[in-house]
């Protein structure tokens, strides 16, 4: 009995987790080249003889529950989170107007520069800082091949190689970025990716192809995330009922066990 409680306990916590995915898709549904995540799950079968020590006790031995707890460790979760994935299609162009709002268009990742380090972001939404620098939102300076750029505020002009230039005259051209496995861009807030891989798997787009005056809007489907969202709320709920209903008999068993006379 207690191994189905277990079983419903390991699927609320999966659905739990893609509420919290669904939830933070939801928030960022107008945030600037936010990709949305999708959960995948796995099925984790036990393994009977995974926690059991050799040699196993003779049948006499006398052995007390810190000893038998462990041999239980596998019939605790029998569903599990197989994978958080990206979505990396394309989101919709958004057109501003502003000259410093860039988006990419294709694969690729703008480079921007942190107290943590080089971080890579698709959001294209930059500004000026106080010294001319370009920064995005954050105030992070973006990236180009000579280093940091920056500007008098004069015409600027982005062309769709990601060349920059001032009142007709090329500043530096921006760092696109892409990666040979995306998998390993990990989210670390403010829009930012870190890259796990190794540096030879991390090139600059020879010819890029970036739009000036566009963003690149969330490619979330609000839609399909309610639509989710609902189910997995009432999966949630069933996997809760379930426990309780394993409880209550368990619960009913020990009672009429106790009151069984000999």
């Amino acid at each position: 009995m207690l191994q189905n409680v277990h079983t419903s306990l390991s699927g609320a916590l999966a659905q739990e987790r893609v509420l919290e995915i669904i939830a933070n898709n939801l928030a960022n549904l107008n945030t600037v080249g936010f990709k949305e995540e999708n959960v995948t799950f796995k099925l984790l079968t036990p393994e009977p003889n995974q926690y059991y020590t050799e040699p196993l006790p003779e049948e006499n031995f006398r052995i007390t529950l810190e000893d038998v707890l462990p041999l239980r460790g596998n019939e605790n979760k029998y569903v599990g989170i197989a994978e958080v994935s990206r979505n990396e299609l394309q989101g919709s162009p958004s057109e501003t107007k502003n000259p410093l709002d860039v988006m990419i268009e294709g694969g690729g990742y703008f480079a921007v520069h942190t107290p943590s380090g080089i971080r890579y972001t698709r959001a294209g939404s930059f500004s000026l800082s106080t010294e001319g620098g370009l920064v995005d939102k954050w105030g992070h300076p973006v990236l180009g091949e000579r280093g940091n750029i920056f500007l008098s505020g004069a015409k600027v002009e982005i062309n769709h190689l990601g060349e920059v230039y001032q009142n007709g005259e090329f500043i530096d051209r921006l760092q696109v970025h892409t990666f040979k496995d995306n998998t390993l861009l990990e989210k670390v807030g403010l829009n930012h990716y870190f890259y796990h891989g190794p540096e030879e798997d991390d090139s600059v787009v020879a010819f890029p192809t970036v739009k000036q005056g566009y963003l690149e809007s969330s490619n979330v489907n609000a839609i399909k995330n309610l639509t989710n969202m609902i189910i997995a709320h009432r999966s949630y709920e069933a996997y809760q009922k379930a426990i309780k209903n394993y409880d209550s008999m368990m619960e009913k068993s020990s009672n009429t066990l106790g009151d069984t006379k000999g």
